[in-house]
C-alpha cells in the first residue's frame, strides 16, 4: 500500500514535532507499507533547523511557503509528488496539532471500502472533552443557511456571538455522544455531507473519478468543497471510528486576530455561494 499525507503548519512547529513522532510511532507497526509525507509549512516564522533535516523510516520532506493557506499549500506540496495523485492508495491533508493512534496505519491497511468511497472520515477524537469532531456536516448547506452565515459573517460583533454559540452547541453534542453507547454513527457512508477538514483521506477512487482538491481558498469552507466534489462525482464518505486521530482543537488558529478569522469565513461561504448554490436554488 502506498500512502501520501501532506501536514500542513503554520506557527506551530513543535506541534509538528509531537505530530511527525506519533506517525513514526504508528508507521513502525505496519507492514508493506510505503509512506511519503510532505511537510507543508506556512509559518511566517522561523522554522528549526532540525525540522527541515529530520529523518525518519519513512520518507520525509520539508516544503516551505510564504503562508498561502490550508488548501493552497496542500496542493503546493502535491505538485511535488515525482509520481502523481493517482498512483497512491490514499492521500491525506492534516493540520500538525494533531496525534496519530500507534495502530492508525495497521487499521487503515486492513480496512476494506468499496468503490463508492472517495473520502474516509477517520475518529477526530478531541482532547477538550473527547467527542468525535465526525461527521462534520450531516446536510447539505441549504441556501438560506449559507446566506445566513455570509451576513453573520459581514460583522465581527455577529460572529463573535454567533461563535460562542456554535461552541455551546458543541459541547451539547458531545454531552450526547457520551451518553450514546451503541455504534449507530460508527459507518455512514452515504450518509455524511462533509467530513472533519482537519483530517481527511482521500482514495484512489477520488482522483480516478475526475474529483479534485484545487480550492483556492485561504482558510475554512474545504469540507464543503471536498462533499461538492463527492457530490458531483457520485462518490460517498465512510465515518471509520477505528482510525483514531487525537486533536488539540486549534492550537495554532486560536491564536490569530479573530478579525482575520471572520473575513475568511465569509470569502469561504461567498465561495460556496457562487459556486455551488448560486442560481441553482
Amino acid at each position: 500500500m502506498k500512502i501520501c499525507m501532506v501536514p500542513v503548519c503554520y506557527n506551530a512547529h513543535s506541534d509538528a514535532m509531537r505530530f511527525l513522532a506519533s506517525v513514526e510511532r504508528a508507521f513502525s507497526h505496519a507492514a508493506d507499507l510505503s509512506l511519503e509525507v510532505i511537510l507543508a509549512d506556512n509559518s511566517n516564522i522561523p522554522a528549526p533547523t532540525k525540522l527541515m533535516d529530520l529523518v525518519f523510516s519513512f520518507s520525509y520532506s520539508y516544503v516551505n511557503n510564504q503562508n498561502i493557506g490550508y488548501f493552497p499549500a496542500f496542493n503546493q506540496a502535491l505538485r511535488t509528488l515525482v509520481e502523481g495523485v493517482e498512483d497512491y492508495d490514499y492521500i491525506i491533508v492534516c493540520n500538525v496539532d494533531l496525534v496519530v493512534a500507534d495502530d492508525f496505519f495497521v487499521t487503515l491497511v486492513r480496512k476494506g471500502f468499496n468503490d463508492q468511497v472517495g473520502v474516509i472520515a477517520p475518529g477526530i477524537f478531541s482532547d477538550k472533552d473527547g467527542r468525535d469532531l465526525n461527521p462534520k456536516m450531516m446536510r447539505r448547506p441549504t441556501y438560506i443557511k449559507i446566506n445566513f452565515m455570509r451576513l453573520v459573517c459581514s460583522h465581527v460583533f455577529l460572529f463573535r456571538y454567533y461563535h460562542k454559540l456554535v461552541r455551546l452547541r458543541e459541547h451539547l453534542r458531545s454531552r450526547l455522544q457520551h451518553k450514546r453507547q451503541d455504534s449507530t454513527r460508527s459507518h455512514c457512508a452515504g450518509r455524511m455531507y462533509g467530513a472533519h477538514g482537519s483530517f481527511m483521506i482521500f482514495t484512489r477512487r477520488y482522483f480516478a473519478e475526475g474529483a479534485h482538491v484545487d480550492y483556492p481558498r485561504f482558510l475554512f469552507g474545504e469540507e464543503g468543497f471536498v462533499a461538492e466534489q463527492l457530490r458531483m462525482h457520485d462518490l460517498e464518505i465512510e465515518h471509520v471510528p477505528d482510525l483514531r486521530i487525537f486533536d488539540k482543537e486549534h492550537a495554532s488558529t486560536s491564536q490569530v486576530r479573530l478579525d482575520f478569522i471572520c473575513a475568511e469565513h465569509k470569502k469561504s461561504y461567498d465561495y460556496f455561494y457562487d459556486n455551488f448554490l448560486k442560481n441553482r436554488h
